[in-house]
């Protein structure tokens, strides 16, 4: 495999340097930023991380119990405040989980490919703005990348033999990945069916994987039956974002300024939580059923959404600054560059996939990145709901790349030049 001379047996050393750098360059904007708050979901995340932390309630900014913010990230949280950080100690924190994802990638790509295809990786994934951002401000999104490569790692490790211990910590890496981004659930055909088809002992590790990440799942809905006397899977969000994706004034590329149907309104008043996110629910499927044809137009725009550079951000317009201090149009351009960047090396793969074939890993890839997209339009997609998935795709264009410079350089020794 060739590699350049400054890099040969240092890809580990490059690969450690660049997630140091963007730790760095994320406490950077962090340090920038202050505590300004640049999304109302931090408000949220911190004030039920602190009644965690102070009084062991899993309660909201006015004391009640909650079960609308899915808990993965908050898990994480509390145990920082309960040692006294606040807000700018949280983010740094939380930009460290950035670094330690890169390093993970690096050592999973490694294994399934070369060095070079690792570090290519990691050296990629900061290219793409969303990362630096989402891992500067407390959003669930961060951890989500980190806890999906070490799912998509144990579940490669299943193909090579019988490792019961290796389907368990899949299942576990799995269920707190439901935890943290509830949607991840409707994915689990996708990792069943990776098992399935690629492992000798696939039963016994379906079984396993299931049994270990339901059985995750299913402590916390325990918690939720004991806080409502209700059945409650992971949140209690469900119901909003159907709404917000369906509701006749919906569009397929926002979520912001949506007004529900006034029969809504009306039917919420007084509602708690619980009984807010049912009638949520049945309004949306009436939604549905009521004009299926306009349903079907919007989710298929939903999910081709899914694939754009950008969105409206709800925090441009109320938050105080807007969610970030570059200005909107210079921002748009910055993504539609890098998100070129990142699509075109996926492109010419599939456009090369003869003389370069997709991996069966880099088929899970693409399957994630794509079945995440049909899930989210369930209910609407945004850019940064689909960064977790993101990586994925980084992660493949880091493995052809590399393959691509070893096929140029072994053709360029074979028929060197002369003059």
């Amino acid at each position: 495999m060739w590699v350049p001379g400054f890099i040969s047996g240092r890809e580990k050393l490059w690969a450690y340097t660049v997630a140091t750098l963007v730790v760095l360059i994320c406490w950077g904007v962090i340090f920038l930023e202050g505590g300004r708050i640049r999304s109302f979901d931090e408000t949220a995340f911190i004030a039920i991380a602190d009644s965690l932390a102070t009084h062991g309630r899993y309660a909201d900014e006015n004391g009640e119990l909650t079960a609308y913010r899915a808990p993965g990230l908050i898990f994480f949280l509390a145990p920082l405040v309960k040692m006294g950080a606040g807000v700018v100690g949280l983010r740094l924190a939380n930009a460290l989980l950035v670094g330690l994802s890169l390093v993970v990638l690096f050592h999973f790509i490694r294994r399934i490919s070369t060095p070079l295809a690792g570090l290519i990786a990691v050296a990629l994934v900061p290219t793409w703005p969303v990362v630096i951002y989402a891992s500067s401000t407390l959003y669930p999104q961060t951890l989500a990348a980190l806890v999906l490569i070490i799912t998509v790692n144990f579940l490669e490790r299943l193909a090579h033999g019988p490792f019961p211990m290796v389907a368990a910590l899949a299942g576990l890496s799995f269920g707190y990945l439901v935890l943290t981004i509830p949607v991840a659930l409707l994915l689990l055909p996708v990792f069943l069916g990776w098992i399935v088809i690629h492992s000798r002992h696939r039963w016994m590790q379906s079984l396993v994987f299931c049994a270990v990440s339901l059985s995750l799942v299913g402590a916390w809905s325990m918690r939720n039956h004991m806080a409502f006397d209700t059945f409650i899977p992971v949140s209690t969000s469900a119901g909003y974002n159907l709404l917000v994706g369906n509701t006749p004034e919906a569009r397929h590329d926002t979520s912001t300024e949506i007004r529900f149907p006034e029969y809504v309104y009306a039917d919420l008043t007084g509602a708690d939580e619980v009984a807010a996110n049912r009638i949520m629910t049945r309004a949306a499927i009436r939604e549905i059923r009521n004009d299926p044809l306009r349903a079907g137009t919007r989710y298929a725009g939903k999910f081709a959404h899914w694939f754009h550079f950008t969105n409206d951000l709800v925090s441009d317009k109320v938050i105080d600054g807007g969610a970030s201090g570059v200005g909107i149009g210079t921002r748009e351009m910055v993504l539609l560059i890098s998100y070129g960047g990142m699509i075109l090396p996926l492109v010419v793969h599939v456009a090369l996939r003869r003389q370069f074939p997709f991996s069966p890993v880099e088929l899970l890839f693409l399957c994630l990145w794509v079945g995440a997209g049909l899930a989210y339009a369930v209910f609407f997609t945004r850019v940064r709901f689909r960064l977790p998935f993101d990586w994925l795709i980084i992660a493949g264009n880091g493995m052809f790349l590399a393959a691509l410079a070893e096929r140029y350089m072994k053709h360029g020794r074979k028929n060197p030049r002369h003059g």
